[in-house]
Formats: structure tokens, C-alpha cells, sequence
């Protein structure tokens, strides 16, 4: 069953997903034609990195910042090599994707570094 916690960060990662495509519908003839799934990409995985983040943590807290470290660092290497892919293939929109890519990426890595530093207070 889902904590009161948990359902929090989803709706939170909800709403955050609603205003990012709100905000993008304004933008996109600056954007990608991808933005959609770039937001629904990020959405997802940052749901995926909390709950394995949860599950890290209540299995040992002192392994926990190692795990998050090495899953940033995946996470980054990822990230660039779907940049780099992208790029090779589609060079009339790769600069659109780029900008796109690392803008989301920027908006949900903050609100993941809030959500973790609100509950390292805690």
C-alpha cells in the first residue's frame, strides 16, 4: 500500500508534469517535436529513482548516498548518450532536442534535489 509520503510525491510530480507541458505548449515552436515524451521520460524516471531511492534507504542508510551517487552518474551518462544518438541521427533538430533535453532535465532534477534535501531535514 502506498505511504502518505509517497502519494504526496506523486501528486507533487504530477502537478510538476502539468506545468512543465503547460509551459512547453507555449514554447514549442522553440522546442522539439519530442517535448511530450521528453516530459513524460522525465516524469517516469524521476518516479522510478524515488521509489528505488526509498527502497535504498530502508534497507541501509549509509549505502544509500553511494547508490544515489552511482544512479546520478548513470543516470547523466544515459541522458548524454540519448542527446549524442539523437544528434548523429537528426541533425536538423538535433540543437531543438538538445536545448529541449537538458531544460526538462534541469526543472526535474531540481525538484528531485528538493524532495531530497526536504526529507535529509526531516
Amino acid at each position: 500500500m502506498m505511504e502518505k509520503k509517497d502519494s504526496k510525491f506523486i501528486t507533487q510530480l504530477v502537478i510538476l508534469t502539468v506545468v512543465v507541458m503547460v509551459a512547453c505548449l507555449f514554447a514549442h515552436n522553440m522546442l522539439t517535436v519530442w517535448w511530450p515524451a521528453i516530459v513524460v521520460f522525465f516524469a517516469i524516471v524521476s518516479a522510478v529513482m524515488y521509489f528505488l531511492s526509498e527502497k535504498a534507504k530502508a534497507k541501509d542508510m549509509r549505502k544509500f548516498a553511494s547508490f544515489y551517487m552511482a544512479a546520478t552518474v548513470v543516470k547523466m551518462v544515459v541522458y548524454l548518450a540519448i542527446i549524442i544518438v539523437y544528434i548523429m541521427n537528426f541533425k536538423e533538430d538535433g540543437k531543438h532536442f538538445a536545448i529541449t533535453f537538458l531544460i526538462i532535465y534541469l526543472i526535474y532534477s531540481v525538484f528531485e534535489t528538493m524532495k531530497l534535501a526536504k526529507k535529509e531535514k526531516k
